[in-house]
């Protein structure tokens, strides 16, 4: 019965050893030669930055010019560091006008962390009057506000982040997705 407990014991001892002494050759062996990663697993390492809302304040005191709050969020799975520049906004009165240049402005810089989120403003110097609120309204008029953005991922990578919205007075913050065929340059 002795020899049966110690034969039973040495045999466990060596699948014990043997478990880790595989482990720890698996885990040397990948130390020595690492294995590339692939680009399923860079893209999920991204990270990935959206504009989570947008809103149009105007302010209590029509005289003044109006504020666009936003918040930006990193969904992805590393540091994002960016901008955004040019921010402008365009008052059109031509529904036929396809095209809006974009005016040089400072950049606003931001860093995220996964899951971070980050919220700014712009401040334009425009004024929605009582007549310029009503024009977009009733869709004799439209305005666009937009930006240019860029941020890059720990190794450099960079990856655009434009921003355009256009005035929509049944949209929550009354900013929407601009339709495709508006170009901004």
């Amino acid at each position: 019965m002795a020899q049966l407990l110690i034969g039973i014991f040495f045999i466990a001892s060596a699948a014990v050893l043997a478990f880790y002494g595989t482990q720890m050759a698996r885990d040397g062996w990948t130390k020595v030669f690492p294995t590339k990663t692939s680009n399923s697993e860079l893209v999920a390492l991204r990270p990935y930055v959206i504009f989570t809302s947008t809103i149009l304040v105007r302010p209590p005191n029509l005289s003044q010019p109006i504020q666009v709050v936003f918040y930006l969020k990193n969904t992805g799975q590393s540091e994002a560091v960016g901008s955004l520049r040019d921010f402008t906004y365009y008052f059109s009165v031509n529904p036929e006008q396809r095209e809006f240049p974009y005016q040089h402005s400072e950049a606003v810089s931001f860093s995220l962390a996964p899951s971070e989120q980050w919220s700014t403003h712009y401040s334009p110097q425009f004024v929605l009057s009582d007549e310029k609120l009503e024009a977009l309204n009733a869709g004799r008029a439209r305005l666009f506000i937009y930006a240019r953005g860029k941020y890059k991922d720990a190794s450099g990578r960079v990856y655009n982040l434009p921003f355009a919205r256009m005035y929509h007075p049944s949209v929550a913050g009354h900013l929407a997705i601009p339709p495709d065929d508006i170009l901004f340059k």
